[in-house]
C-alpha cells in the first residue's frame, strides 16, 4: 500500500476511506504529541521537586559552588527525564486521562453548557 518513497498510495482506497484514514493518522499525531507534552510536564515536576528537596538539606564542601550547583541542576533534570520516561508516578498518564476526558466533554453535544473557544 505504499510506494518505494514511503509514500501511500491512495489509487485503491476510496475518498471516505481515505478521509478515515487521514484523521486517524491526525489522531495519532495529536496523542504523540500530548504524550510528548505529559511526560515534558512530569521531567519538570520531578526536577523542581528534586530542587526543592536538596534546598532542604545543608550543602557539603564539593557542591557548595556555582560548579557544584550546576551540576546538581543537570542532575535533577536527567533524573527527572528518566523518571517521566518510565512512566514509574503516573503522572503524565494522569494529564493524558485529564485532556482527554474535557475533549471528550467539549465534543459532547448532550452539554450545552460547556461551550469551547476558538
Amino acid at each position: 500500500m505504499s510506494d518505494a518513497t514511503g509514500l501511500l498510495d491512495t489509487s485503491q482506497v476510496s475518498g471516505t476511506q481515505a478521509g478515515t484514514k487521514i484523521k486517524q493518522v491526525e489522531q495519532l499525531a495529536q496523542r504523540g504529541d500530548m504524550l510528548k507534552a505529559s511526560q515534558e510536564f512530569e521531567s519538570y515536576f520531578v526536577s523542581y521537586l528534586l530542587k526543592v528537596m536538596r534546598e532542604t538539606v545543608p550543602q557539603g564542601e564539593l557542591t557548595a559552588n556555582k560548579m557544584g550547583d550546576m551540576f546538581q541542576s543537570f542532575y535533577d533534570q536527567e533524573i527527572g527525564k528518566r523518571a517521566a520516561q518510565s512512566g514509574s508516578l503516573g503522572l503524565s498518564d494522569y494529564v493524558l486521562a485529564a485532556v482527554s476526558r474535557n475533549e471528550d466533554l467539549a465534543r459532547s453535544p448532550s452539554n450545552p453548557s460547556i461551550s469551547v473557544k476558538s
